[in-house]
């Protein structure tokens, strides 16, 4: 389609299909649409088909690719339980930012409850699964 013929595209200003005058194209007047002006905004914007028909394209090619693998996702507070009966028998420590923790450790904050130390991560960060949330927190913290 050469420059200054009109076509109906997508305008992203105006958030329909409406018609559009062609203003340039990616590789001389042979190559794909590149730019395109709205009759009705006048704003010349990247040229786009209709997002309804690539929406449905790509749910047709999802369908014809076939099921995907499910993923299942296990709540926070199933895991928390698990790790805490699996931690029974580890005496709980009280959280406070000057103590070191590890891996592992069974710690009660005074805040969120009762936790399993997850992840230690860089410097004096630690990840903590609670009973409904994953928190960071710091640890070896100076005392001042």
């Amino acid at each position: 389609m050469p420059v200054g013929q009109e076509i109906v595209c997508y305008c992203s200003s105006c958030k329909l299909d409406l018609k559009h005058v062609i203003v340039a194209h990616k590789s001389g007047n042979s190559g794909p649409i590149a730019k395109v002006k709205c009759h009705t905004c006048t704003k010349i914007h990247a040229y786009r088909h209709n997002p309804g028909v690539k929406g449905l394209e790509a749910a047709a090619k999802r369908k014809a690719a076939g099921p995907r693998a499910k993923v299942v996702a296990v709540p926070v507070e199933v895991e928390w339980q698990e790790l805490m009966s699996k931690s029974e028998n580890k005496t709980s420590l009280p959280y406070a930012p000057t103590k070191e923790f590890k891996a592992g450790d069974v710690i009660e904050h005074p805040t969120f409850g009762a936790g399993i130390v997850k992840l230690i991560k860089d410097g004096n960060k630690f990840d903590v699964m609670f009973q409904r949330d994953v928190k960071t927190l710091v640890h070896k913290m100076k005392d001042d």
